[in-house]
């Protein structure tokens, strides 16, 4: 049975080259992959804590999609050296109620396509906060793609074959 993987863009833009990045990681997922892209992250509402005893639908289909899974791959832009506001808003969905959450127990990857440094301090960040809910963070090899928006389409394809490469071998990682 193939391990299951639920991809999310921390980005809304039409053009992202993060997205690109989940699209090449489906396109290039092995047999054992079975991956499928949430992309609804925007129209998560801001997280309250009033709402957790009925939460909307939208959360709850994004909660259920997490549980659901065996392991996250996470492509994101890094904004103001951390991670975007709708990727944190949807993590902190999931990770609620506090010991219950959908999230606790997953591998998760995350890759970057961002400015100059290439995301290297969001997944910093990320992977800090991820850890430390419980997950395994896949690390390696090292996915942050300066000035990706330049080499990566939003349709998944690349002009740079090492990008593919890299994809790839995460996917490896994650499927170990």
């Amino acid at each position: 049975m193939p391990r299951s993987v639920l991809a999310i863009s921390g980005s809304l833009r039409h053009n992202s080259s993060n997205t690109g990045l989940v699209r090449m990681a489906m396109r290039l997922a092995p047999a054992d992959l079975d991956i499928t892209h949430w992309t609804r992250i925007g129209d998560l509402p801001f997280y309250n804590e009033d709402l957790e005893s009925d939460p909307p639908a939208i959360v709850r289909e994004w909660r259920d999609a997490v549980s659901g899974c065996d392991a996250l791959f996470v492509a994101a832009p890094e904004y103001n050296f951390g991670p975007t506001g709708v990727l944190k808003n949807a993590i902190d969905w999931v990770t609620r109620p506090l010991g219950q959450h959908a999230l606790r127990g997953k591998t998760i990857s995350i890759v970057s396509s961002a400015g100059g440094t290439g995301g290297s301090h969001m997944i910093e960040q990320l992977s800090g906060i991820l850890a430390l809910l419980g997950n395994t963070v896949v690390s390696e090899p090292v996915v942050q793609i300066a000035k990706g928006a330049e080499r990566i389409n939003a349709d998944g394809t690349t002009t740079d074959p090492e990008i593919e490469t890299l994809i790839a071998q995460r996917l490896g990682e994650l499927n170990a």
